[in-house]
Parts: C-alpha cells; sequence; structure tokens
C-alpha cells in the first residue's frame, strides 16, 4: 500500500552501525502495541506494523536515522498516538518518507481523431479531423505522410514538426497498417501541390519530364519557375538554375518569393512600356 522504493543493499549498511539497547525500533513498538488491534514485527533494519492484519506503515533504521513512511504516522494519529512527539521525546532521529509523485496522464482531445479515406479504390489520401493528409512515397524518404495543418504543410519524417501533431501522424500510421486494403502511397507532382497554394489568377503546371519542378504563371509573359531538391525548394526567373536563383526552406517561402518575383516582373513591364 506504501509508494515507496528502497535499495536493500543500501539498507544493508544499517547492519555496521552498534544501537543502544533497547533500540529505537524496539521502542518504537513497544509504544504502538499499547494500542488495540495493533501489531509491530520488525529486524534490526526494517519495521512493519499490521493493525487488525492491515498493513499500515513501515519504518526503516539507516543508523543515525530513521524513515517513517506517512501512512504510518497518519494511522496511529486516529488512535491519539503521536509518533513524531513521541521520537522527539526519545532522542530518536527520523525523517518522514516523501510519497513517489505519481504522473496520471491527461485526456488530450487531439487523442480522439477520426479518419476518413477517399473514395478510391487504393485511397492514398483523406482528412483527420478535418485537415487533409496523404501517404505518399519517394526514393529519398521512402513512405510517408504529408498533413496540412491550419494552412501549413508538415511531412512525417520531419525532427521539428509540433509535438501536438505527433498524435495525427501516429492515428493515420495506424489506420494503414490497420486496415486490409493495402494503400499504395504515391509522390504528388509539385505542380499538383503548389496549384493547391496560389491565389486566383495564378497558374502551375507540371514541367515534362522533372515531377519536382514546376512553372508558376499568371500571364504569358509573367512566371518563374519552382524546383525542389531534397528539403530545399529553388526559384528562377528561368529554367536556367544557375543564375538568378533563390533558395526557401519550405514550400510556403518559396511560393512568397516566387509571387513576390512575379510581381516585380510585372513592375517591370509597366516601366518598361511607360519609357516607350
Amino acid at each position: 500500500m506504501d509508494d515507496f522504493i528502497y535499495n536493500p543493499e543500501y539498507l544493508e549498511y544499517a547492519s555496521l552501525y552498534d544501537y543502544d539497547e533497547p533500540s529505537w525500533l524496539e521502542c518504537i513498538k513497544t509504544e504502538i502495541e499499547k494500542l488495540e488491534g495493533f501489531k509491530v514485527d520488525h529486524n534490526d533494519i526494517i519495521l512493519k506494523v499490521w493493525h487488525w492484519g492491515t498493513k499500515v506503515g513501515v519504518a526503516y533504521h539507516h543508523g543515525s536515522y530513521i524513515d517513517i513512511t506517512p501512512t504510518l504516522i497518519n494511522e496511529l494519529a486516529k488512535y491519539d498516538l503521536n509518533l513524531e512527539a513521541f521520537m522527539v521525546k526519545n532522542d530518536i532521529n527520523y525523517e518522514v518518507i516523501k510519497s513517489k509523485h505519481i504522473l496520471h496522464p491527461k485526456i488530450r482531445p487531439d487523442l480522439h481523431l477520426s479518419i476518413q479515406w477517399s473514395k478510391d479504390l487504393h485511397p492514398n489520401d483523406g482528412y483527420i479531423n478535418g485537415h487533409y493528409f496523404g501517404y505518399h512515397r519517394n526514393d529519398y524518404h521512402g513512405d510517408y505522410i504529408e498533413l496540412v495543418y491550419r494552412n501549413q504543410i508538415y511531412h512525417s519524417y520531419w525532427g521539428h514538426s509540433p509535438d501536438y501533431l505527433k498524435p495525427y501522424f501516429d492515428a493515420i500510421w495506424k489506420e494503414i497498417q490497420s486496415k486490409e486494403i493495402f494503400r499504395h502511397p504515391k509522390e504528388v507532382r509539385l505542380g499538383s501541390k503548389v496549384a493547391n497554394y496560389l491565389p486566383d489568377g495564378f497558374k502551375a503546371y507540371r514541367v515534362v519530364g522533372d515531377r519536382f519542378q514546376c512553372k508558376i504563371q499568371r500571364t504569358v509573359t509573367k512566371y518563374c519557375y519552382l524546383k525542389k531538391h531534397e528539403d530545399q525548394y529553388y526559384i528562377s526567373p528561368t529554367e536556367d538554375w544557375q543564375s538568378q536563383t533563390q533558395v526557401a526552406p519550405d514550400l510556403f517561402q518559396a511560393l512568397k518569393i516566387a509571387l513576390q518575383l512575379i510581381d516585380s516582373s510585372s513592375e517591370w513591364d509597366k516601366t518598361h512600356k511607360h519609357n516607350k
């Protein structure tokens, strides 16, 4: 009943001490057994107390002092025996053991997650609590989950994703593993991914032969190119990646740069036409 841990090897050191007669434990035993229904058993190190057959506390002799469980002190107090006052009166050095701090897990609302897969024969995307996700694969990362949470993209292989998103990824992985239908991961083309986040008036086109590159276009003459390599995004006004290329760490930052680049080309066009 007591939430306490003791190392038996540590307690063995108590046997190296010489005790006065009667010992501290013997004094405590004599006082406790004056109460009706209490029984005490002890050796040179450990004293155990029962009340009508129920264990109510323990004391541990460490040679220079005694550890007392708070349950023993509290139980004896019910029968008008102030054990701490008794030990002070009899010059018994003691400490009250602090109980272990037990952490009880909190029920987090984000653990109650609902997953709805798309209705394809072999779906690889869907929604979890209203947030879009996809199950994908590429040669660099293998199988992974992409989650769109509050207009921000997160990948399951990232080490810097917020802790509160971990239950989302865990629930999706569990769902993938538990379903009888094998869900085929696929790699989403960059152009399709970019198109979901462009403002009105902009379009994204895939570059033939390269699923990791796309063309972002506003008009025939106003466009730029976006390319992904590993975890970096590259933005260039032309397909010449050797010059005028900017780099971004994530897709949203890359899109911001791309739109600014297209807008700046628009301003250049206006100025150029005006000068003419």
